[in-house]
């Protein structure tokens, strides 16, 4: 009985499917979460200003955001897979260049992994709508999600220890190389673009802005967005402060490390917090969830003098995205038409940017005159926003 349910396994994870999207996806995870646990760090040593962070992830938006929007008819140019492969080869350069530790390689390393990350995520992301069906969201959602959280789990913790053990450019060597790992999984497993975006250059260039008004038009699409760029804005703040504040609170760089990882941990209740959802609905979660992140973003904000309080704040908050990301992106896949997928989805894949833009531009300005703890209160009043927001969600969602 047990062969037969490991060669089932076997099979399902050796061809395209959840289980293999799933991995995919914790992949790129891994990739970014090595990175992550040192790159904050080292960006201040070397631009020398907490805010010179928020600067680089804004220019890496900024850049990023025209090229997702045109991602359609480089997909319908180039294939899916093509795009995937371009994309995955990007975030593998950009690490690549955080190990040169210069100004200039740093820069242009945040703007090329703004750009990996975008495109492989919504390249995945049409690979989900491709190869899972909608029943099976519910259950295939929080297993993505599960996958992404053992990749950041695993990922800030192999970064401080490399960093620690081995050299300071070893990070950017294994985020680089697990990239490279996912390119040749992705062609081994020989995903192909769905039959209406195979490459073509007969086919005319669609103006992006309008399905952009389209997107804007409908109100699930535009929920589904808000609250997408709310738990981004949640997630890029912590993996890019939560350091930062750890450092200047007097807790040290490995307890940064540790938080990171510890803050991910949640994740792994990944399957618990997807059968919760199912049973109890998303709005619930959602107006529970974002209240108590906010709760403890504000505890992080009040309590940074007794900064192992301030911390265990922080650790709060994650744990409560851990379980609002039990859901994942299904309110986008279920309000998104079949028909419009393509075009759609680079829409809604702008909350990773918008939530970057946003979070950089105004932690870029009010780093410069206020302490790093600010992050956190910022972030409370934008979660206890959501938790509001959550009434408008379907009850029978």
């Amino acid at each position: 009985m047990a062969a037969g349910m490991d060669a089932v396994w076997l099979r399902r994870v050796s061809a395209p499917g959840a289980e293999t999207l799933a991995f995919l996806f914790g992949l790129e995870a891994l990739s970014r979460g090595t990175a992550s646990a040192v790159l904050s760090i080292d960006t201040v040593r070397i631009l020398g200003s907490d805010e010179a962070v928020s600067v680089c992830v804004l220019l890496g938006s900024i850049v990023t955001i025209p090229t997702l929007l045109l991602a359609p008819a480089l997909a319908r140019r180039f294939g899916r897979p093509s795009l995937m492969s371009a994309a995955a080869l990007t975030g593998g350069l950009a690490a690549l260049l955080f190990s040169f530790f210069a100004v200039e390689t740093q820069v242009l390393g945040f703007v090329l992994r703004a750009l990996g990350v975008a495109l492989v995520s919504f390249c995945l992301n049409l690979f989900i709508m491709d190869y899972v069906r909608r029943g099976d969201l519910g259950r295939s959602e929080p297993l993505r999600m599960l996958s992404l959280g053992i990749g950041w789990i695993i990922g800030p913790a192999i970064g401080v220890f490399l960093a620690q053990s081995v050299s300071a450019e070893a990070p950017y060597y294994f985020s680089g190389g697990s990239m490279i790992v996912l390119i040749v999984i992705f062609w081994a497993l020989r995903f192909k673009s769905a039959p209406g975006v195979r490459p073509t250059q007969k086919r005319a260039f669609e103006n992006p802005l309008k399905n952009i008004r389209e997107f804007l038009s409908n109100p699930r699409l535009l929920h589904a967005w808000l609250n997408a760029s709310g738990r981004g804005m949640f997630w890029m703040s912590f993996f890019i402060y939560t350091p930062l504040y750890a450092v200047q609170n007097g807790l040290g760089e490995a307890v940064g490390g540790v938080m990171l990882s510890a803050g991910a941990g949640g994740m792994l209740g990944m399957p618990l917090w997807g059968w919760i959802t199912r049973r109890i609905g998303i709005r619930k979660i959602a107006q529970f969830t974002f209240g108590a992140a906010a709760l403890g973003c504000f505890g992080a904000w009040m309590l940074a003098d007794a900064a192992v309080f301030g911390a265990t704040g922080i650790l709060i908050a994650a744990l409560a995205m851990s379980m609002n990301d039990g859901y994942g992106n299904a309110l986008f896949f279920r309000a998104c038409r079949p028909s419009r997928r393509t075009e759609m989805t680079p829409a809604f894949t702008t909350y990773r940017d918008v939530a970057e833009i946003s979070h950089a531009a105004i932690f870029a300005i009010v780093l410069i005159f206020l302490p790093i703890e600010t992050v956190y209160l910022v972030l409370g009043i934008i979660l206890g926003g959501l938790a509001i927001l959550s009434q408008k969600i379907h009850p029978r969602l």
